[in-house]
């Protein structure tokens, strides 16, 4: 039930059942890219903070996102029922450490229809059962203690624009993440980029695999140039 006299902003309470997604293939190219590559590739942006993790250390997360505005179970089942193989839930949760909003019963439910994973601005619970099942999980943390549900109810929205870790969210775009965090990458620029990100992906490769030998950085000059004095 709403609250008499409380402002609801435009985005709340709506729940958008379609989204433009971006072509399987182009998002299974990107699975073969690290996501600090990536982000380099893009100037640093779309990079979520440091403090949203892979629950598991070797995690590799790479879809669609699907958006969940707010911690309510309701809103975020909604949203799971949206989704499609590939997608990932993307968790506006608001960065509480206070509480949970995920567990392994609901990672179960979306294993069983192929979701890709789940990021969450917040808490996970049974972590345990989650790096069993082998469910990606990328979040701040865990704690034993959920919310109390409804959470907020009314307030919530799927398939919205949100901030989820610092960085705005849309639906449809792309999210990679890996050992290092999580990276968003816009669904234009995912689909526009993809071929020269490959491209100076394989230039480095084999860069990397030509280095046999020590190879001098030669920066001597330019610090130099940059006032360093050497004794």
């Amino acid at each position: 039930m709403a609250v008499p006299g409380l402002h609801r902003h435009p985005v709340q309470g709506v729940i958008r059942e379609r989204i433009e997604r971006i072509d399987r293939s182009v998002v299974e190219r990107f699975r073969d890219v690290y996501s600090a590559f990536v982000a380099d590739h893009f100037g640093k942006h779309g990079c979520m903070e440091p403090g949203i993790k892979p629950l598991d250390a070797g995690s590799v997360i790479c879809g669609t996102a699907v958006t969940s505005l707010g911690p309510d179970l309701t809103v975020r089942r909604m949203a799971i029922d949206l989704m499609e193989p590939g997608d990932v839930l993307v968790v506006a949760a608001g960065g509480s450490a206070n509480r949970a909003c995920f567990g392994d019963g609901t990672a179960l439910r979306m294993s069983r229809k192929d979701c890709e994973g789940v990021v969450i601005d917040g808490m996970t619970r049974d972590s345990s059962g989650l790096r069993t099942m082998g469910f990606p999980v990328f979040c701040r943390g865990t704690t034993q203690r959920n919310h109390h549900y409804p959470e907020d109810g009314e307030h919530g929205a799927v398939n919205v624009s949100v901030v989820c870790g610092g960085v705005r969210v849309e639906p449809g775009d792309l999210i990679l993440g890996d050992s290092d965090g999580v990276l968003v990458v816009d669904r234009e620029s995912a689909v526009t980029e993809i071929d020269k990100i490959e491209s100076n992906l394989a230039d480095e490769r084999e860069m990397r695999a030509a280095m046999t030998s020590y190879v001098p950085f030669n920066v001597r000059d330019e610090l130099a140039g940059r006032g360093y004095k050497f004794e």
